[in-house]
């Protein structure tokens, strides 16, 4: 488990570090960011924010027109919401 949750930690590190490729760097970290999200479902499934996080997913691959607006600041927001529930589940767990 821990180790599984080492690599969950390492996977997202590298996701928000193809954050800094602006918007070449967004589909790749977006990509990154789901394969987290899903992996830390399994892994903790009990977590309520990890559901939260999932259904704002789904609602932005729903609702997005595939037009560059306001609306891609939800993804960006998603990436920094998914860091969180990592880090603090780390933090419930020690």
């Amino acid at each position: 488990m821990k180790k599984a949750f080492k690599i969950l930690k390492i996977v997202n590190i590298i996701a928000l570090v193809f954050l800094l490729l602006g918007p070449y760097g967004l589909p790749v970290t977006g990509g990154l960011q789901i394969i987290c999200g899903l992996f830390f479902t399994f892994l903790f499934p009990r977590n309520k924010l990890i559901y939260i996080y999932l259904g704002l997913v789904l609602f932005f691959f729903l609702a997005w027109t595939r037009e560059i607006n306001w609306f891609l600041m939800l993804p960006i927001s998603l990436i920094f919401f998914l860091t969180y529930i990592i880090y603090s589940q780390k933090i419930q767990k020690s």
